[in-house]
């Protein structure tokens, strides 16, 4: 055999057993990390999708409150008295009325009634709707929070449109916690507004009798001193958002603070998160 067949035959060998072990154990660590790195993003991605969507149906349903708030108690004028100084208003009833359990029936054309047990409170909101602070029908009429049209009242010779709107939790037909309007439409049964509201709390800001412009304390509805919530000039409400899916692993932190601010623990993995509002009843206070 010449000497160059045999350098040939050298230069022509293979990879041996340790190097393409070793080989494809770097080549699976690379992998490995590339994967991990993979699946932590996207676990991160998933995470900020459920909270971005919780914050802006948070945002929703507190704009919707809050707006309505800041209606309630509103009426117009319908004359001047000399020896008093004072309007007639076309409403002067309830701005607001509350329930910490929560109404017997939401939809009742008579005055709501709160309900003997229930987990979940519910506010009525009430004032003269017309076609600028409501939406208006097809009709030209002023709406309710379901868009339905108001019934038209009359007083001596004054006509005007009373909005009831009644806001609560309750679940859709696929047990998803949705935050529901009614009103007092016989028609209307009640409706979702915003989705994936699984709690609300309510306190009412009571003025001082005196300086009804001085909020002396925020209590729930069972504490507020006047059955008629005439001395109630401000709300502040807790909606409780839930993700509308399980989003949370077993290394995400699982807890979250109620609307009472107390720790719970999320055990069925999905995300939580409470938002606050706080409204002045703009028509109850004296300037």
């Amino acid at each position: 055999m010449s000497r160059s067949s045999a350098l040939g035959r050298s230069r022509q060998r293979g990879l041996s057993i340790i190097e393409v072990l070793v080989s494809m154990v770097i080549g699976l660590v690379v992998v490995g990390a590339v994967l991990l790195s993979y699946i932590a993003s996207g676990q991160t991605n998933k995470l900020q999708a459920a909270y971005s969507q919780m914050n802006e149906d948070a945002q929703i349903g507190l704009l919707i409150l809050s707006r309505d708030l800041q209606l309630a108690g509103y009426a117009q004028a319908t004359g001047h008295d000399p020896l008093t100084f004072q309007f007639g208003r076309t409403y002067s009833g309830n701005a607001v009325f509350g329930c910490d359990t929560g109404f017997v029936a939401a939809n009742t054309t008579a005055a709501v009634a709160c309900a003997a047990t229930g987990s979940s409170p519910a506010i009525e909101v009430v004032y003269e709707g017309d076609v600028t602070n409501t939406v208006p029908t097809s009709g030209g009429l002023p709406s309710d929070c379901l868009g339905a049209s108001l019934t038209q009242q009359t007083v001596g010779a004054t006509s005007f449109y009373i909005t009831r709107n009644r806001y609560y939790v309750a679940n859709s037909v696929l047990g998803r916690p949705e935050l529901h309007c009614a009103s007092n439409k016989a028609a209307a049964t009640g409706g979702a507004l915003v989705d994936n509201v699984e709690g609300m709390k309510i306190w009412y800001g009571e003025a001082n009798p005196i300086d009804k412009r001085q909020i002396v304390r925020y209590v729930s509805a069972a504490n507020v001193l006047d059955p008629t919530f005439a001395n109630v000039v401000s709300v502040r409400v807790c909606l409780l958002m839930r993700s509308s899916e399980p989003v949370l692993t077993a290394e995400d932190p699982s807890t979250y603070l109620d609307c009472d601010s107390v720790t719970q623990n999320s055990a069925d993995r999905f995300a939580r998160r409470a938002y606050f509002t706080t409204t002045a009843l703009r028509n109850k206070m004296t300037f």
